[in-house]
């Protein structure tokens, strides 16, 4: 893998490629404990494709407290590389000053002190207003998510994950894949994917008797952009039964498949790809180690295991992205593609600050919309077993 030192030099070169991240920008910003929403989403754009991602909302709505954690361990090889620091460490290796904003997003320390002036995080309706802004610079760029979307919250688990899955569709994904989301059980989970207007990924969900690949999740998707063709592979959690009670889908099989991997880049390379993207719930080691295996992949947009990292890391050709968790940073990603190949990069993880960013007023009336329509007398009878216990006050607290 090669070093951060070694990255910024190779960004550098006039004959490598050309890239750059965004984070020194605010880094500087936060130091003089002032943000604003334009300087935020301050980003020059840059190439011809726009890659928007997140990952690991798990079914947070509404702002929230998140502190990043204090221990991040690494194992063998990976032990005290990023995303294995953390503290003063990971702050020392981005240059980030102490107290700021910056610190506040992406380290643990002070942060009972901090939050007091800092406040809460994420939030969809400011993850719609950062998107909005995106796409007012670049229309036609790609979002995609990462998985772990339809689960985590109190009202998603009454709602058999409907609450998110309303809301996702209104933000305009162009494709995810896919983890928690098979806790709600197959059948829910065909039913909701057999509904979306945008693509459901996984080139490793296989139907389990049949050992081939499962029928209602697509191994890719094409995308022209920008004069380009951009492919996007999907890769869902490889050890589902393993973390998750199997008997809840107990038709499909998983594992990583970096073979079956490495047939996908091919395939989408002979078929014309200009540019590969693999959208992936593998956790950020495993990604490192599939770029090291399986050749022909540009951009890895890393879930999971809710790293969030300020710069791409590059191994081999390929360059990693991970944008943390629980809608508090979204990921802006712009590549140069040019005569079939990636020819530059640059990217920009932005932290979702709630009391920085304004709410999408559309999506805020969505929530509530939501909350009316879900807990009126009509509304409660199309809902999970349980869900009469919920209170119309509850799910409009918990909803925004």
């Amino acid at each position: 893998m090669i070093s951060r030192r070694d990255f910024l030099q190779v960004s550098m070169d006039a004959s490598a490629l050309v890239g750059a991240s965004g984070f020194g920008n605010w880094g500087r910003l936060a130091a003089q404990q002032s943000l604003t929403q334009d300087q935020l989403l301050e980003f020059d754009t840059y190439g011809n494709i726009s890659l928007i991602h997140i990952t690991d909302i798990h079914a947070q709505l509404k702002p929230i407290y998140f502190r990043e954690p204090s221990v991040n361990l690494g194992v063998g090889g990976n032990k005290g590389h990023v995303p294995h620091i953390t503290g003063a460490d990971f702050r020392r290796a981005y240059g980030i000053a102490d107290g700021s904003p910056s610190a506040y997003a992406l380290t643990h320390d002070d942060f009972s002190s901090l939050a007091q002036g800092y406040g809460r995080v994420g939030g969809l309706d400011r993850v719609s207003t950062v998107l909005n802004a995106i796409r007012a610079a670049r229309p036609d760029a790609l979002l995609l998510d990462g998985g772990d979307t339809w689960h985590g919250s109190y009202t998603c688990h009454h709602t058999a994950g409907q609450d998110m899955v309303n809301v996702m569709n209104a933000l305009k994904p162009d494709a995810m894949t896919f983890h928690w989301e098979f806790t709600l059980g197959s059948d829910r989970v065909n039913e909701i994917v057999e509904g979306l207007p945008f693509a459901a990924l996984g080139q490793n969900i296989f139907d389990s008797e049949w050992d081939e690949p499962a029928e209602l999740f697509k191994p890719y998707k094409f995308f022209d952009r920008g004069g380009a063709k951009v492919a996007v592979i999907g890769q869902a959690f490889p050890y589902m039964p393993i973390a998750n009670p199997g008997w809840m889908f107990p038709e499909y099989s998983f594992g990583i498949r970096d073979e079956h991997m490495q047939d996908m880049v091919d395939e989408v390379r002979a078929a014309g790809a200009d540019v590969v993207v693999l959208l992936s719930h593998n956790g950020f080691d495993v990604d490192k180690k599939m770029a090291s295996v399986v050749t022909g992949i540009d951009v890895i947009l890393s879930g999971h295991t809710h790293d969030a990292l300020p710069e791409p890391v590059l191994v081999g050709k390929t360059h990693i992205i991970a944008s943390g968790s629980n809608g508090k940073f979204v990921s802006r990603v712009d590549l140069d593609v040019r005569d079939g190949q990636m020819m530059g990069i640059r990217h920009k993880l932005i932290p979702i600050f709630a009391d920085v960013i304004a709410p999408d007023p559309v999506i805020t009336k969505d929530h509530r919309r939501a909350a009316r329509a879900l807990c009126g007398p009509a509304g409660r009878g199309d809902l999970p077993a349980g869900f009469a216990a919920l209170s119309a006050r509850q799910f409009q607290r918990h909803l925004g």
